[in-house]
């Protein structure tokens, strides 16, 4: 026999012998997992130079590819979308069915006996660096991305974020797609407008010293007039606004001078928690501020602001406060809350800016440019690379045509979802919802800014005209810190617990400067050190 001939039967003992492993393993990865059949199946073609390409996707093989991805219910590996998707794209997929409730808790689990599934979602920049130290993971090559997700790649991360991939790098390999926040605007900025009236302001208070007046007129001068001193001008929500009016918030990392500082222990800081002092010792700051402004229920409402107790509010984000604006509009959450419980203040609403402090500072809570999650792959896949390349080129297919993007998240055209026919844009019908497509098995692709602008353009007009672009202050640190595990929660605790005492009077306003001193030595100071090599890393 000839020499090639002893090298193709060699070649095919050692593909059957390799098959012969992969069996009997019982549905589990062991440390480090051998290629599945796909991989020991798949076509094997020769490269100009005759090199074996083993990541192009073979069109002629139906794919097993499992997933897990973080809806608002599991989803139902028998459902419309998962079959109808399997069919598309010639796969099989096996949704995994995990409770959001318990998401961590139970992939901690499966983990620990080697289940992983093809590909996932990644929720916090901490689950991505856990992941890869425990080997979960596969490197996901920035070539094989590019060539066969040029969409996402192109459109749903660097048109987002430029760079946007370095988010999901660690040691110099990716990891994770990230999920940019396509389109980002601050926490409201919302005015009890009847109250403002009844109290003779006749705008939403723009600067500081404004916005403080408002707050003890509320306090003082019965703006529900209900005869009976019971109102505060805000609770915890808005304490944000005036921290902003100072320059820093609580618990994020700014940028100052070049470098990253942590809020919270800046000089600004303790003029900021001496006004609060002032306002909670005159009645203006709800003395409830520490349980916040929801009692249960749905986590963005404000019982304290719908039922008459605070006239301003930060609660929630821009589209919980939006009327519907088209037919088969969603959300509007609290909107249609208040419509309920209170319509006399609905009627009133104005959304105004973060009240602008004698420096000039502004701001609350803003979107980082990046969401902390992530689209990330098994670590089988490292040996599976067509498979990798496959689920790519469908997250890509998903994500590029604007039909099959709304079919991953709205379910079938025409049965689940429509166009309005007035105005063009999608909403759910026959009395389906989110929740109703996602118990179909969502497989939903990535979106897009433009398509989210496309979908959902009059909100975005809403939120634009409201001026929710205007003075946000998002956190500059977008990576959990080496020594975060060491000292993250016991330096929350103490930082709670000093605002506490200081704003509530429990403590003189000069113990600021001992809860820095202490925060520092706690390991605050590490942290700052290591947030700026961070920093320094990402802008090199």
């Amino acid at each position: 026999m000839r020499k090639n001939g002893w090298f193709m039967m060699l070649s095919v003992l050692l593909v059957f012998a390799v098959a012969l492993s992969a069996c009997g393993d019982g549905g589990k990865q062991p440390e480090k997992a051998p290629a599945s059949s796909d991989a020991v199946q798949n076509k094997e073609t020769e490269g100009e130079k005759g090199e074996v390409d083993k990541t192009k996707p073979d069109p002629d093989k139906k794919y097993h590819i499992s997933f897990a991805r973080s809806h608002i219910v599991p989803p139902d590996n028998n459902g419309e979308l998962i079959k109808y998707f399997g069919e598309k794209f010639n796969v099989e997929f096996d949704a995994w069915n995990i409770e959001t409730s318990k998401w961590h808790e139970i992939l901690n689990l499966k983990f620990a006996s080697r289940e992983i599934p093809d590909f996932m979602d990644v929720i916090g920049f901490e689950a991505l660096q856990k992941y890869v130290k425990q080997d979960i993971l596969a490197e996901i090559p920035v070539d094989m991305l590019k060539e066969y997700a040029p969409f996402i790649y192109e459109e749903f991360l660097e048109a987002a974020v430029p760079d946007a991939l370095k988010y999901g790098t660690i040691d110099g390999k990716v990891y994770g797609i990230p999920i940019p926040n396509q389109v980002r605007f601050r926490k409201p900025i919302v005015w009890r407008g009847d109250w403002l009236k009844n109290v003779g302001i006749d705008k939403a208070p723009e600067t500081f010293e404004e916005f403080e007046a408002a707050m003890y007129k509320f306090a003082n001068d019965d703006p529900d007039r209900s005869g009976k001193k019971d109102t505060y001008g805000l609770s915890q929500s808005g304490m944000q606004a005036v921290y902003g009016a100072f320059g820093y918030l609580p618990m994020i990392w700014q940028e100052r001078d070049g470098k990253l500082v942590y809020g919270s222990v800046q000089p600004e800081m303790k003029e900021a928690l001496a006004t609060l002092s002032r306002w909670y010792k005159d009645g203006v700051l709800d003395p409830e501020f520490i349980t916040g402004e929801n009692q249960g229920g749905y986590y963005a409402f404000s019982h304290a602001f719908m039922n008459n107790r605070i006239g301003f509010t930060s609660l929630g984000d821009y589209y919980h406060w939006k009327p519907l604006t088209y037919e088969g509009d969603s959300k509007s959450e609290i909107y249609l809350e208040l419509q309920k419980v209170n319509p006399a203040a609905l009627e009133t609403l104005i959304h105004g800016v973060p009240p602008k402090g004698s420096n000039g500072a502004m701001g609350v809570p803003e979107p980082n440019a990046v969401s902390g999650n992530f689209i990330g792959f098994g670590k089988q896949l490292e040996d599976e690379p067509d498979k990798m390349a496959k689920i790519l080129q469908i997250l890509n297919a998903q994500s590029e045509d604007y039909e099959d993007y709304m079919t991953s998240i709205f379910g079938i055209k025409g049965k689940h979802w429509d166009y309005d026919p007035t105005n063009g844009f999608p909403g759910f019908i026959n009395d389906n919802d989110s929740k109703t497509v996602a118990q179909m098995g969502l497989v939903s692709g990535l979106e897009a800014r433009i398509w989210t602008i496309k979908r959902a353009q009059p909100r975005i007009d809403w939120a634009l005209a409201n001026h929710f672009d205007v003075g946000g202050i998002s956190n500059a640190l977008l990576s959990p810190l080496p020594s975060d595990g060491k000292y993250k929660e016991e330096l929350k605790k103490i930082e709670e617990e000093s605002f506490i005492h200081i704003i509530t009077g429990d403590k003189p306003i000069d113990y600021f400067d001992e809860f820095v001193e202490k925060w520092r030595k706690a390991g605050g100071e590490q942290l700052e050190k290591e947030a700026n090599e961070w920093y320094q890393s990402i802008n090199e």
